[in-house]
């Protein structure tokens, strides 16, 4: 009996008019397969130029102690750009000693984590080994009580004559062991600087020999950590947790962090360096050692307390893998008996299907009950697709979906006479129409009515995704071409992306290349030109392929299940040449724009970071190779001079800004592709300086000033007491909506809320001014000085930065005020015209390689 027949659903479901085309499911397992606010805006309109007046806090309540300017200043500088690209790849590493020897993941059950844990304990025992023997090496040196008379060339010496055995490391693990030397590296200088400055400076802190004797108890758990991410156990908070731990340390209000409403594929690695770093600098400062190890030890249990803090917030529920709960549900879906609901079924993969959301999706088991939540969705799911449950619909929609990706696809030969891949995609429906309702507020949750029509529009998104075309009505079918996304690899330890099934072939004109953008906003163009070695100005065809990702997808994998040329295991870094398939690329290059998706600024920052159902593409282009050249990369790690350092695919050009609003400093990094440097030193040496000046113009003014306006929030480092985020990516959104509710004009002036718009609005209008500084400052430098360019490029590494730095900037104290009144939410006194100073003449420095601060 169908016990889910009377839940109250008909009613609804009647007189909902469902994605699929009205074709009689008998006729399809008969026949065979045919082709087919005012107040807000007012008080930014008024901060349109914030540099014309000076603010002062009303009230003495903000008071900045040095050590909290010492403090934020060390984490600015153990802060490092590319650290979590490091950790990103060494994951990768990490799970490539596990993956070829699992041949289902799911199958192995309470199995798969103790025995991917023993492998990467092999990979990781001799990197720990090393890592700690060279801390010991340097614990050592800076012993005893004379810190204070080394300066930082003694310092460079001594880290550039360090001696290692790194011989035997993987690129990735060399990477790794480099960023941590150069951490270790910040702590001698950071605890030299402090013991210059004196004890009544900063307060007492602990021997340089001892903070480094604990940070190297840092080393296994963060190591443990990066594991954790590449099986997926990283806790998703991790980020706000750490920044948490400083605020304390920084004496400043701290909140319980929000939760994200972002879904990150493969779990946030940016966390774990943030986490990292405010533990070392809360040791550098710590005055006592009992304190000391405490902190060690709360590092090293913190994410197995996020982790029993989320346990206890889903119900204390340990449901089986995603993996795993998908094939139990298509083989209940395949034993279904006739005339059956498959409601039950359906209930028992949902809780699977919703962690794998947490925490954005928790709201709707919080605030109404778990099961009554899956209860409802069970219900309604099971009435969409019931039709196509039974064995003689599914099928043949199982060979439809194999009839149009067998080229692309490749489908297993034992997958062409089975139903299996039918449920496969009933199961994909299911799970990617929950993802789609993530979203949800309490007010939908306890509204049945508007539940209900959200999750039937979530529907029609993923039956048409998930569906071929055919089973599709013909307004709601994403593409004119047959194709249909389908879980890869097929045979594997487990299911890790999706692949469309069909292959584009196109051709790139110089017009759509400039104007397509990739990762931070960077031309297609630049790809082409610095990685490929293509010449963009000409027509490129290509074959275009394209990929989803799901939960616990990471770019890093899709490359090695694919066997296209260019793009395979044995093409390493191949996932850097994947790009965005936005709604922009895919109408450009596809002619489809319901192919591509639109992406948050964040996920669109770094390619380790990825959203669920966010897609991307691959360009194949006959003959081109992904350019990984050999470069001397000393610089990237201490080691012995001349030694050739881990191979790195090219770098396109990218840009940094540092405000300091400590030391009342600015600086911009701009880092010049090799394809770049190349093509200004051609004209330097033909005389052409015009040619130069209009080569570096571009490469600035158009697209590295314009890649840092529209990243401001992950491009420019922010040295700010109030701001141990560092970044405005990392201030919780929520802090907008507190803004509008204490934004209010008075007779003294403005009373200000903690908004995160504000604060980048502050910054973004700083950049703005400061950036057209940068940009005439570096072409009055190619007026007499081209030839340190020139030299630079002749280095042998890849590329060049020029770097502008501008000390004693007046005005930045009434800024950093201004900061300090929205952070601790202090009301603005008085409000007096003054113009900002002229911006002082800059310092610049130009260096081989990608150098950012």
């Amino acid at each position: 009996m169908n016990s889910y027949a009377g839940n109250g659903m008909s009613s609804e479901l009647a007189m909902f008019e469902t994605p699929f085309a009205d074709i009689s499911t008998l006729k399809e397992a008969t026949r065979s397969n045919e082709p087919a606010e005012v107040a807000y805006s007012n008080f930014l309109h008024e901060l349109e130029s914030p540099f014309t007046r000076t603010y002062e806090v009303a009230g003495n309540s903000a008071v900045v102690t040095q050590v909290a300017e010492e403090f934020v200043q060390f984490l600015g500088e153990l802060n490092d750009a590319e650290f979590s690209d490091s950790l990103y790849e060494l994951a990768s590493e990490m799970e490539d000693r596990w993956l070829p020897k699992i041949s289902n993941e799911a199958a192995m059950g309470d199995h798969y984590v103790p025995f991917a844990t023993q492998q990467a304990r092999e990979f990781i025992t001799p990197l720990l080994m090393e890592t700690e023997t060279m801390i010991d090496k340097v614990a050592q040196h800076f012993s005893g009580n004379n810190l204070s008379d080394y300066n930082e060339k003694e310092i460079e010496t001594f880290f550039s004559e360090l001696e290692f055995s790194d011989n035997n490391f993987s690129p990735a693990q060399e990477q790794f062991f480099g960023k941590i030397i150069n951490k270790v590296k910040s702590v001698v200088k950071k605890g030299v600087d402090l013991a210059k400055k004196g004890i009544n400076a900063v307060g007492k802190i602990l021997p340089v020999n001892i903070i480094l004797n604990k940070i190297k108890g840092l080393i296994k758990p963060l190591l443990d950590k990066v594991l954790k991410f590449a099986i997926g156990k990283l806790p998703k908070n991790l980020q706000p947790h750490a920044q948490t731990l400083a605020k304390k340390f920084l004496k400043l209000e701290a909140p319980a962090a929000p939760e994200s409403t972002e879904l990150f594929s493969s779990g946030e690695i940016d966390g774990i360096q943030t986490e990292f770093d405010t533990t070392v600098a809360q040791l550098l400062f710590t005055a006592d050692e009992v304190e000391g190890n405490s902190i060690v030890s709360e590092y090293e249990f913190s994410d197995e307390v996020i982790e029993r803090e989320l346990a206890y917030e889903a119900g204390g529920i340990t449901p089986p893998s995603l993996e795993s709960a998908r094939q139990q549900f298509i083989n209940e879906l395949k034993s279904l008996p006739p005339g059956e609901s498959p409601a039950p079924a359906i209930e028992r993969f949902l809780p699977a299907a919703i962690l794998a959301l947490q925490p954005v999706i928790k709201v709707a088991i919080s605030v109404i009950g778990r099961q009554k939540v899956i209860n409802f969705l069970a219900g309604l799911l099971a009435k969409l697709v019931g039709k196509y449950v039974p064995e003689n619909v599914a099928k043949p929609l199982a060979a439809s979906i194999i009839d149009v990706g067998m080229s692309a696809i490749g489908f297993e030969v034992n997958e062409t006479n089975k139903s299996d891949i039918g449920y496969e995609a009933i199961a994909n429906v299911i799970q990617e129409t929950v993802q789609h309702i993530a979203e949800l507020n309490e007010a939908t949750i306890q509204d049945q009515e508007a539940l209900t029509l959200q999750l039937l529009e979530a529907f029609e998104t993923a039956a048409a995704n998930n569906f071929p075309p055919q089973y599709i009505k013909e307004q709601l079918r994403p593409s004119i071409q047959p194709g249909v996304w389908v879980l890869k690899p097929r045979k594997g330890p487990k299911h890790m992306y999706k692949k469309f099934t069909k292959v584009f072939n196109i051709t790139i004109d110089p017009q759509s290349a400039q104007a397509i953008k990739s990762f931070r906003d960077l031309p297609l163009a630049n790809f082409l030109k610095d990685k490929l070695s293509l010449d963009p100005s000409k027509p490129i065809q290509a074959k275009v392929h394209l990929f989803e990702t799901i939960p616990g997808t990471k770019l890093s994998k899709i490359s090695k299940f694919e066997n296209i040329p260019g793009f395979n295991a044995q093409q390493p870094f191949a996932w850097v040449q994947l790009h965005p398939l936005t709604k922009q690329a895919a109408a450009i290059l596809l002619k489809e724009p319901a192919l591509g998706k639109d992406i948050s600024q964040k996920s669109n920052a770094k390619r380790h970071r990825t959203g669920v159902g966010q897609r991307f593409y691959y360009l194949e282009i006959s003959g081109a190779r992904l350019r990984i050249p050999a470069v001397n990369r000393g610089a990237t790690k201490a080691g012995k001079p001349g030694k050739m350092r881990a191979p790195k695919p090219s770098q396109s050009g990218d840009i940094q800004g540092v405000i300091n609003f400590v030391k009342s400093e600015i600086s911009f990094s701009y880092y010049f592709s090799e394809e770049d440097a190349k093509s200004v030193v051609e004209k330097i040496n033909k005389n052409d300086f015009l040619g130069a000046a209009i080569s570096i113009r571009h490469a600035i003014k158009n697209v590295l000033n314009g890649m840092l306006s529209k990243n401001v929030s992950n491009k420019v480092k922010i040295i700010h007491e109030a701001i141990p985020e560092l970044y405005l990516e990392h201030i919780g959104d929520h802090e907008q909506e507190s803004a509008l509710a204490s934004l209010a004009k008075t007779a003294g002036g403005i009373v200000l809320g903690g908004s995160k718009e504000m604060l980048t609005k502050l910054i973004e209008q700083l950049v703005e001014k400061i950036s057209e500084h940068a940009y005439q400052a570096v072409a009055n430098f190619f007026k007499g000085r081209a030839a340190e360019f020139k030299e630079a490029q002749a280095q042998p590494q890849d590329g060049v930065t020029i770097k502008i730095s501008w000390s004693n900037i007046q005005g930045m104290t009434a800024i950093r005020t201004v900061i300090n009144a929205i952070r601790n939410k202090n009301p603005l006194g008085n409000i007096s015209e003054l113009t900002l100073p002229n911006i002082p003449s800059p310092e610049i420095k130009i260096v081989a390689d990608k150098k950012f601060d």
